[in-house]
């Protein structure tokens, strides 16, 4: 099973994964064991040597990662050799400036300046440095290599709820041939329209499109259900610029007629509902149910994608949860704002 990839493209550089939470506890860790080699070599004061070197280590850590963001900031995305060489140039640069440095100190003046000092710590950088940017380059393979095999795992999903939405539809249609042949004219021009949507859009897309989505395919359902289905939408002072993954909302609504509408005599009365409580967009929907009735099977298989969907995109930080209460059926999905994972490709 794909875990969760936390990153914002499929081809992550070196750049960028130096400046993530990883890269930067790599180097944390790196100076610092250093630092303490290097104390334990030179048989000085133990814990005032190891204090002045580690300083020195982090000192020249971060300020080579405060020069790095600076390019990626201003600079165009690098080809990854060009960035290895930009990143050992930059070490051994800040390696020996500080090394100069410190022989310059106020403090502790040292004339004639000390070389040996100098290409000293220049080939410990150096040496340290090669070594961990051959650790980093193995961590962004499997990263990348974990990011494209859950792209892979996306369109696979993406392919199989498409094609069952599709069913649906269709399957509204063949019966509104027989019983209404205008509306079934009516709803084939409305699905033309949907179907566009459906398959054009990405694998994200904002909180209005799918909202809009899922109008245009109750609107279908309501040609074939007319006065049995009755919809209650609640989405007022909601942002519909927010970035949703595609077909999350409309196959929990579609799971709602077919397992609350259909089965049921009289119909019923489905409750959609958008808000944004502490940081997080809630979807609720809520429909008749009766566990007596037998309706269409499916529901399972629409829940688990779009459990696994959640997954990919937002890792353990989303949720949908299900609940039966007094003859209906709640299905509730909260969504992390600004926490959704844009796989490459995904617009």
């Amino acid at each position: 099973m794909t875990p969760w990839v936390n990153s914002t493209s499929i081809d992550r550089g070196l750049f960028k994964a130096m400046l993530s939470e990883r890269g930067i506890l790599a180097m944390i860790i790196a100076s610092q064991a250093v630092a303490f080699i290097y104390t334990l070599s030179s048989g000085k004061d133990f814990w005032l040597s190891l204090g002045l070197v580690s300083l020195f280590t982090h000192a020249n850590a971060f300020v080579t990662l405060a020069l790095i963001a600076l390019v990626v900031k201003y600079c165009k995305e690098l080809a990854f050799r060009t960035e290895l060489i930009v990143v050992l140039i930059f070490f051994q640069s800040v390696c020996i400036f500080s090394s100069l440095l410190v022989q310059y100190s106020l403090f502790s003046p040292v004339d004639p300046i000390d070389w040996a000092f100098v290409f000293n710590n220049n080939a410990i950088c150096g040496f340290v440095v090669i070594l961990l940017m051959h650790f980093m380059a193995i961590y962004i393979d499997n990263l990348n290599t974990i990011a494209h095999a859950a792209h892979a795992e996306l369109e696979a999903l993406q392919a199989r709820i498409r094609p069952h939405f599709l069913h649906n539809a269709l399957n509204t249609l063949a019966e509104l041939c027989h019983e209404n042949p205008d509306d079934a004219e009516e709803a084939a021009l409305t699905m033309a329209k949907l179907m566009q949507v459906a398959f054009s859009s990405g694998k994200t897309h904002s909180l209005g499109q799918e909202l809009s989505l899922t109008k245009g395919y109750l609107a279908i359902e309501t040609y074939r259900f007319e006065h049995r289905l009755h919809v209650d939408w609640t989405t007022d002072n909601i942002d519909l610029n927010i970035r949703v993954p595609a077909l999350i909302l409309q196959p929990l609504v579609e799971n709602a007629v077919v397992h609350g509408i259909e089965p049921a005599l009289k119909g019923g009365r489905i409750n959609i509902e958008a808000s944004c409580v502490e940081g997080n967009l809630i979807l609720k929907v809520d429909n008749p149910y009766n566990q007596g009735s037998k309706s269409r099977s499916g529901q399972g298989i629409a829940l688990a994608n779009i459990r696994r969907r959640l997954v990919i995109y937002y890792g353990d930080k989303a949720s949908l949860k299900t609940s039966q209460k007094s003859g209906r059926f709640f299905l509730t999905l909260m969504l992390p704002l600004g926490a959704l994972n844009e796989i490459s490709g995904s617009r």
